[in-house]
């Protein structure tokens, strides 16, 4: 096998690979800037492609390749590889679909692509601007929002931006986006227990369609913010991957930490917030500052080196869709600063909240469990004193003002660093969503248990905060 014969094969097998010589084709002359996030990008594509994948949703900054990845080179490749497929393609307008059908039909009428590629060809008596077919029965469609899906069924469906920046305050601009998705693009999928479907875009409202479709839980979620708030781990491929640690930048060759300083301060923190970190903050909404939660820490100390632990829970009622979540924020006290240790987020029926409270009691070894004392939430209060071997453990908070004043009023601790965060955890991106977003975040149950937390300690004073040496017992985490 000669070398070119070699690159070929290996193009026809990694979509990475294909991607670097189609960029070639599609940008003469422009040097090819490697990113590790475009590996990242192509493995998750190439895991959608081999079936491993059948739900993606990919939110990342603009010009950074997304376009030219995902839907002219990847339906380009999918096809080069099985030209029966059948792809389709959906943008926010008709000439931003026109302008991408444009670039994948100049890099499948390529030499070097028809070299690659020999079986797939393209009909001719079926290729139109919004339209190519194969020769085999597959092909790539367009369509844009608002506009017709009729005649074409996909096995592959690509949503590349439903919404215009200008266009995501809109709520009837944004519910006509994911009408659109759900009404007339999810009907196109041939078969519903093999399609596939991707979805990608920058961040621009907590409602907009990546909002939508995480808030559902069901699709892998690849999110790549500019500058990482928190450690991540990367495949890129099924050998290699990487780790981006706190504060990393994105794509550096491009998007310098200078550059996108100036950035920030040109479109201002909330746009930059949603386009380039993926966490969209309405106008308005940043009571709480991200830069607040710097100093993380990496582990937990040792158990018995923590002063108090107390747990604060934000009490939801039903385990429907819609309702509220419980919350219980577990918080140790260690070297004059409160860590948080751990989040519990879930929608629960009220019976199976208290046995969730109980459990984390014991788990953690709790010094004091603060309880909300309103509503529904008064009942299961008493009951927990009542039936608790360690009922005084308990106590109940009553609000007195609104979320938004509750918060305020304790934004000062925060801002002197009081609550340090891990550098990593599940709940971690969540958690910090929720508070950048507040007061216009579609959830608050995480804001309201920590507002409760930060006035309690405010109530007990800094003294009662230290055990006076060692814990007086021990609180080893249980089995």
């Amino acid at each position: 096998m000669t070398e070119t014969q070699l690159s070929h094969a290996l193009q026809r097998q990694h979509f990475y690979l294909f991607l670097e010589n189609a960029f070639r084709i599609l940008h003469p002359g422009t040097a090819y800037l490697y990113g590790w996030h475009i590996e990242a990008l192509c493995q998750a594509l190439q895991d959608v492609y081999d079936g491993r994948t059948r739900r993606l949703l990919i939110t990342i900054p603009p010009r950074h390749l997304k376009s030219n990845c995902c839907t002219i080179a990847f339906p380009a490749w999918a096809l080069g590889r099985k030209p029966h497929l059948k792809i389709m393609t959906a943008s926010y307008g008709d000439r931003l679909a026109r302008d991408h059908s444009d670039k994948f039909r100049t890099l499948i009428e390529s030499s070097d692509y028809q070299t690659l590629f020999q079986h797939m060809r393209i009909d001719p008596r079926a290729n139109r601007s919004t339209e190519v077919r194969t020769t085999r029965g597959g092909g790539r469609s367009m369509v844009s929002r608002g506009g017709a899906a009729t005649g074409f069924g996909a096995d592959i469906l690509i949503v590349d931006d439903l919404l215009k920046a200008d266009e995501a305050r809109s709520p009837i601009e944004r519910e006509n986006a994911i009408n659109f998705f759900e009404g007339t693009l999810l009907s196109r999928i041939n078969d519903q227990s093999t399609g596939r479907i991707i979805v990608i875009q920058q961040r621009l409202h907590e409602q907009d369609l990546a909002g939508h479709l995480i808030a559902r839980g069901e699709y892998r979620h690849l999110n790549l913010p500019a500058i990482a708030e928190t450690p991540e781990t990367h495949i890129l491929n099924p050998q290699r991957t990487h780790r981006r640690n706190f504060g990393d930048i994105l794509f550096e060759a491009s998007y310098s930490r200078e550059t996108l300083d100036t950035m920030r301060r040109e479109m201002g923190e909330h746009v930059f917030q949603a386009q380039f970190q993926q966490n969209p903050v309405p106008p308005g909404g940043a009571v709480v500052h991200g830069d607040w939660f710097n100093d993380r820490y990496e582990a937990s100390p040792d158990r018995n080196a923590i002063g108090q632990i107390v747990q604060s829970w934000d009490i939801g009622t039903s385990d429907q869709p819609n309702s509220d979540y419980t919350v219980g924020l577990t918080f140790g006290y260690y070297e004059h600063k409160w860590l948080l240790l751990e989040v519990f987020r879930r929608r629960m029926e009220l019976p199976d909240v208290k046995l969730a409270i109980l459990r984390a009691q014991r788990e953690w070894t709790v010094d004091y469990s603060i309880i909300e004392y309103i509503g529904s939430s008064i009942g299961l209060f008493q009951d927990l004193r009542r039936e608790s071997l360690g009922g005084r453990i308990f106590r109940a908070m009553t609000p007195s003002t609104s979320k938004e004043e509750r918060l305020r009023g304790q934004t000062p601790k925060l801002a002197e660093g009081l609550i340090r965060l891990p550098e990593q955890a599940p709940w971690l991106q969540d958690f910090l969503h929720e508070l950048q977003g507040f007061p216009y975040a579609r959830h608050d149950d995480q804001v309201d248990a920590l507002s409760q937390f930060l006035a309690y300690i405010s109530l007990q004073g800094n003294a009662r905060m230290h055990p006076g040496g060692a814990r007086r017992r021990n609180i080893q985490r249980a089995a």
